[in-house]
């Protein structure tokens, strides 16, 4: 199937479900670094280092904010910006797991996330389209 033709369908759920796990992740970080303290209680469950609530966490929530822009366009940096944010976030977590500060939920969304982006019918619809000379 053709992405072309595949554009036209409906996104398939784990496309849903990674924008939706972007959004929240966007909007906890925005809330905590407002100064929310309840919203900053929790999300130290998912974020533990403390460079998240300066001015870095502002840059973070606006690169999750582009990938799920570029997601909800179906357009190709959207899909690399958000393979690049989960994989250095899963090498992150996998880094305090053998430090010995085990961070097992970010782990598993990390998880989830890197399975879904990776599933053929999340794939199709970001693949380049090639002409009929085989140049993209």
């Amino acid at each position: 199937m053709s992405a072309e033709k595949y554009k036209l369908k409906r996104r398939p759920f784990g496309l849903y479900f990674i924008i939706c796990l972007q959004l929240m992740l966007s909007f906890l970080l925005t809330l905590a670094l407002l100064g929310d303290r309840t919203v900053a209680t929790y999300l130290k469950v998912v974020i533990q280092n403390p460079i998240f609530y300066t001015w870095f966490g502002w840059v973070l929530v606006g690169i999750f904010l582009l990938a799920v822009i570029g997601l909800l366009l179906l357009k190709r940096w959207g899909w690399i910006l958000t393979m690049i944010t989960t994989g250095t976030g899963l090498a992150v977590t996998i880094w305090s797991y053998i430090d010995g500060n085990p961070r097992y939920v970010p782990m598993l969304i990390y998880i989830v996330i890197v399975f879904y982006l990776n599933q053929r019918e999340v794939q199709v619809p970001f693949m380049n389209p090639v002409n009929s000379e085989g140049v993209r």
